[in-house]
């Protein structure tokens, strides 16, 4: 089964949720967008059974991953 990826993007003052490429969500804090992130890829995982990474852009505009559910 393919990982599936969640990405926290900077846009327009704030951060961008985007799952799969795709943008789902927004919000005005870092950390309130990495704690969503991390409850969806959490979920997806225990329900579906897919593994699921969480990525962030760091200050330097570089991904990390900040979350891994297998």
């Amino acid at each position: 089964m393919a990982t599936s990826s969640l990405q926290l993007v900077k846009s327009c003052g704030g951060w961008q949720l985007l799952d799969g490429g795709k943008p789902v969500l927004w919000f005005p804090e870092r950390d309130k967008g990495l704690e969503i992130a991390t409850i969806m890829a959490d979920a997806r995982n225990l329900y579906h059974g897919r593994p699921t990474t969480v990525e962030a852009q760091n200050d330097d505009g570089e991904f990390e991953v900040v979350a891994a559910f297998a």
